[in-house]
């Protein structure tokens, strides 16, 4: 996977819901030499959306779908935690990323195909640009153009950039803060971004991002949408094997 489509494929899961805006994607973002990891001491600040869903994320470079798509991520999210369990075709092993938002730490929980249960624990991190050059405000158009998904009423967004083109459809009976959903995306530009987008509202229930070459194409759909508290067993650490690491990317 190049740099490009690594960046893309963590901006779009960015995108997607605020609980995977928390989502620090460290093995796919060290990947690509613009961008780096560094310790997250913002003030803390809770998950704008509580509640649960699964992801699924199709792939595509130069119009083939990855072998590894679709993908699968199910979310969970509370005002303080949130947990996103990958399932990729073909690989057995189980990986699930808990994000504790107040207290500062991540994990990496791991289940073999042998029983072994074991949760990696660091500070939490965020993703910083290094890139030097300058960003330019992304073209943001929320049209007036509807269509209903799984009973919400949504509206086309469209938000194009020197990169490529977002385009999304907006459930917009669910009023979280579009904005929020790039909060732990620091790139060069972030105020330009964020300006961008400011007072845009809904939750993406279908998006797609296409590359500015046309190469590189990320689709996704929500499914099993369920708002509200959801269970706290699901941030559980019971039955694994905890093995603090030191913080990196500084």
């Amino acid at each position: 996977m190049s740099s490009t489509t690594t960046l893309c494929l963590a901006a779009t899961l960015m995108l997607a819901a605020p609980a995977t805006a928390q989502i620090d994607m460290n093995a796919m973002l060290q990947q690509s030499g613009n961008v780096r990891m560094v310790p997250d001491t913002d003030p803390y600040a809770p998950n704008t959306f509580v509640g649960s869903f699964r992801m699924e994320m199709h792939i595509f470079e130069k119009g083939t779908e990855s072998a590894h798509s679709p993908m699968d991520m199910l979310i969970h999210s509370s005002a303080e935690k949130t947990s996103m369990e990958t399932r990729t075709p073909g690989v057995k092993e189980q990986m699930r990323i808990l994000i504790d938002q107040k207290e500062k730490w991540q994990y990496v929980l791991m289940d073999d195909s042998k029983g072994s249960r074991m949760a990696m624990k660091t500070r939490k991190m965020k993703v910083v640009s290094t890139a030097d050059e300058q960003v330019s405000a992304p073209d943001v158009q929320l049209t007036d153009e509807t269509k209903t998904i799984d009973g919400h009423l949504c509206k086309k967004l469209i938000a194009k950039s020197d990169d490529g083109t977002w385009t999304g459809w907006m459930a917009q009976d669910i009023g979280v803060p579009f904005h929020s959903f790039m909060r732990d995306m620091q790139q060069n530009g972030q105020g330009t971004h964020s300006g961008a987008i400011a007072g845009i509202h809904g939750f993406p229930l279908e998006y797609e991002w296409l590359s500015a070459d046309g190469n590189e194409r990320v689709q996704c759909h929500i499914k099993d949408l369920k708002l509200g508290a959801v269970d706290e067993k699901v941030f559980s650490l019971d039955g694994y094997q905890v093995m603090q690491l030191p913080t990196m990317g500084r």
